[in-house]
């Protein structure tokens, strides 16, 4: 448990000791954190179409719980006086740019293992019940308080049944169990047993890292190989020489099947360029600004900077230094190598700092077509 702020935290010792180990208490972590979104501006976007919004509620004299999708009616909100309910709208830093700059107190995290902001809004004695996830999350609380009751990593307790898509867990005990009042943040790794119970009023970020799994791999292995099969990629039988009636499985089409796997598993060239451009996008993808590219005039002294919206991710080959922003693939030279990693990490960069023959009049033909995808800002 740290009593100091997050800012002042050695991430190294935080990565070391907590991150996917262990839960933690940060008192008055983000000090100066903005109330961006109260109730009101929450049910606005729950109203939206486009917003992915829920709300748990459990009714206050039998107890029952359910879970309604959104989008909602005005009229539905006044439906819940019966209930303790709370309101959850995802992706809020896709909705709401200024929620972008939370994202920065983790800027120790890859990008690429960010999944999205969760704002929720909570009644007096409303939670969602005890229950875990599948990946790392840091609790921000923005107003009002929470107390929350957070388990041992790994040791879970057994599951109630299946409520309208919620898995609760049954009661736990707790290794911590603190109020969380505005600027507190609480850190929860992956399977840990969690549960917050509002006091009065309360609204919280969730900051959600969701790492792969191997379904998903086997996705995006899926995907290329239908795109770029061909007629030799088939099981081919040609040593049968004499009939069977018999069905059983053949050695030879499992032998078939081990090295088919066998040959994607041993091109690591191939699987880094596949997860490159599959976690170059962001959840719900990012909007190109192209308008204002021609509104500043550019030259090699000009600075630009990736939209904080917007995600990306490099590798390195023996050739180049490949970048992947929202799917779009981008080869630069290995000697710019600083300059991709300071524009990787979001921070501002000198168009000079990329390598570029001094003949070309502004700069080279790669510069003009990032500039030209809209997703980077030209800094004045």
């Amino acid at each position: 448990m740290y009593d100091i702020p997050f800012q002042a935290i050695d991430k190294a010792d935080f990565l070391k000791l907590y991150w996917q180990k262990s839960p933690c208490f940060f008192k008055q972590a983000i000090q100066d954190t903005e109330q961006l979104l109260d109730a009101d501006s929450l049910a606005g976007l729950s109203l939206e179409y486009e917003v992915e919004s829920r709300i748990v509620a459990q009714h206050k004299e039998t107890g029952e719980w359910r879970t309604e999708h959104g989008p909602f009616d005005e009229s539905h909100f006044e439906t819940l006086t019966k209930d303790d309910w709370t309101l959850l709208v995802q992706s809020i830093d896709s909705w709401i740019p200024e929620t972008q700059s939370l994202l920065e107190r983790f800027s120790f995290i890859p990008r690429w293992r960010f999944d999205d902001v969760m704002a929720s809004y909570a009644t007096d004695n409303a939670g969602v019940g005890p229950h875990s996830d599948n990946y790392d999350v840091f609790l921000v609380q923005t107003s009002g308080k929470r107390r929350w009751r957070v388990g041992e990593k790994g040791k879970l307790p057994k599951q109630k049944q299946l409520v309208q898509g919620m898995r609760h867990l049954e009661d736990f005990q707790p290794v911590i169990d603190v109020v969380m009042e505005p600027g507190d943040m609480l850190y929860v790794p992956p399977n840990t047993a969690h549960w917050g119970i509002s006091i009065g009023e309360s609204v919280g970020y969730s900051v959600g890292y969701r790492a792969i799994h191997r379904k998903n791999l086997l996705s995006i292995l899926l995907d290329d190989i239908e795109e770029n099969h061909s007629d030799s990629d088939f099981f081919c039988d040609d040593y049968r020489e004499k009939e069977t009636q018999s069905n059983q499985l053949e050695e030879p089409l499992i032998g078939w099947a081990q090295q088919q796997l066998k040959t994607l598993a041993n091109n690591p060239e191939h699987l880094r360029k596949l997860l490159s451009q599959a976690l170059s996008h962001s959840k719900l993808g990012a909007y190109p600004q192209t308008e204002q590219q021609n509104q500043i005039p550019l030259n090699a002294n000009s600075v630009i900077q990736l939209l904080p919206e917007v995600a990306v991710n490099w590798y390195a080959t023996k050739q180049a230094l490949v970048v992947n922003i929202e799917g779009n693939r981008l080869d630069f030279e290995l000697s710019d190598k600083n300059a991709v990693l300071k524009l990787a990490s979001y921070q501002p960069t000198r168009l000079k700092l990329f390598n570029f023959s001094p003949e070309l009049v502004d700069f080279s033909p790669k510069l003009t077509n990032l500039i030209d995808m809209g997703y980077v800002k030209v800094l004045e």
